[in-house]
């Protein structure tokens, strides 16, 4: 008999599995920037939003995370999509701020993959609302490791102590 905990998630349904832990992270890319007003997605090209900006002048705009991580579950490893919200309770800050921090400290980007590889994670997982994505995407997460600190806490922490400390001593 098969367990209710290795069953693939149903297309329309929430997959819950008991725990994964995170393999890798993809760090090439962990923002997209949408309008400030309607948080239409906007290209890299563009300056502002075409809908927002014939209503509201300077509409502006922001950052939003959308990162790529492999997570290995009880039976198998697929890679997961951690929208904005999802992605803060990882990362501890916002976007934009996490885009002035790389600003300040490239090497945070890397970093960044190396502190989140191994964390042990309850995650719910859902398919797109259209149903056209690749992933499936974190609804919720709540890491489970006790002392558990965001990354951008964790590497404010390596900063202050020097380059002297570990990855592993940050933890």
């Amino acid at each position: 008999m098969a367990s209710s905990y290795a069953a693939a998630p149903a297309a329309d349904k929430p997959w819950t599995p008991p725990y994964c832990s995170v393999v890798a992270v993809d760090t090439c890319s962990f923002f997209y920037r949408v309008c400030s007003v309607c948080e239409r997605t906007l290209l890299d090209s563009d300056t502002e939003c075409r809908f927002c900006s014939r209503r509201t002048p300077n509409p502006g705009s922001k950052r939003l995370y959308r990162i790529l991580v492999s997570v290995g579950t009880v039976d198998r490893v697929l890679v997961v999509v951690f929208f904005d919200r999802a992605a803060r309770v990882l990362m501890g800050c916002s976007a934009d701020e996490w885009a002035a921090f790389l600003g300040a400290q490239p090497s945070a980007r890397e970093l960044a993959g190396e502190l989140l590889r191994g964390e042990m994670l309850r995650m719910t997982l859902n398919p797109s609302r259209r149903g056209n994505a690749e992933h499936l995407r974190v609804a919720s997460v709540a890491p489970l490791r006790a002392g558990f600190r965001p990354v951008v806490d964790r590497l404010r922490r390596l900063r202050a102590a020097g380059a002297g400390t570990s990855v592993e001593q940050t933890g």
